[in-house]
């Protein structure tokens, strides 16, 4: 390396003054010549920089646009199953109702027997009730309609005796179990009347 320098010192003294000028010269041009070279890989740079980021940003949006769909399709389908759970219970509530007022004014109040044309319509009640819940409903309301109805059928068919306040308890089970279900209110209703 000192070899170098002193070739380099030699060449420097035997050119004198112009040798100190052409040392200042093309330090000079070198440091334009760099700025130059600088000033174009900082274009090229900044233009790669710019397409990434026109890029990613195409990119992002698509993403975003595609979450979007998802989202907008998940709203949706919640809405959807959530309407059709509110008809269904309702069809449900409906349905209970009329059977119910059969078991309680005929067979609870008058103690007597359905006919076997009431007997067959509060089985096609019975049936079109299952059928509604099994589509949309969970394992809890399917257990709580299952309670039930086994209560009425064990009256309606097998002529066992009880009282309002189980056929009752039983079906606020069931319409407490549709109403967690639905989300309107978490917690429970319960009769508060005398009878």
């Amino acid at each position: 390396m000192s070899e170098y320098l002193s070739i380099g010192a030699t060449i420097i003294a035997s050119l004198g003054g112009s040798g100190a000028i052409i040392l200042g010269l093309s330090n000079y041009l070198g440091k334009i010549w760099a700025e130059r070279l600088m000033a174009t890989e900082k274009a090229n740079h900044e233009q790669k920089l710019e397409y990434l980021r026109v890029q990613l940003q195409k990119e992002n949006q698509l993403h975003l646009a595609e979450l979007n769909n998802g989202l907008e399709i998940y709203k949706q389908t919640h809405l959807r199953e959530h309407s059709d759970k509110l008809v269904i219970y309702r069809a449900t509530i409906e349905l209970t109702a009329i059977m119910l007022a059969k078991v309680e004014m005929i067979v609870l109040q008058y103690k007597r027997e359905l006919s076997p044309e009431e007997k067959e319509k509060f089985e096609i009640e019975r049936l079109k009730i299952y059928g509604y819940l099994a589509m949309i409903a969970p394992q809890e309301v399917m257990d709580a309609n299952d309670v039930f109805v086994d209560q009425l059928l064990a009256i309606v068919f097998d002529g066992k005796v009880t009282s309002w306040e189980t056929i009752r308890t039983k079906l606020l089970y069931l319409t407490n179990s549709m109403r967690r279900d639905i989300g309107i209110d978490k917690s429970d209703v319960a009769y508060n009347g005398n009878r």
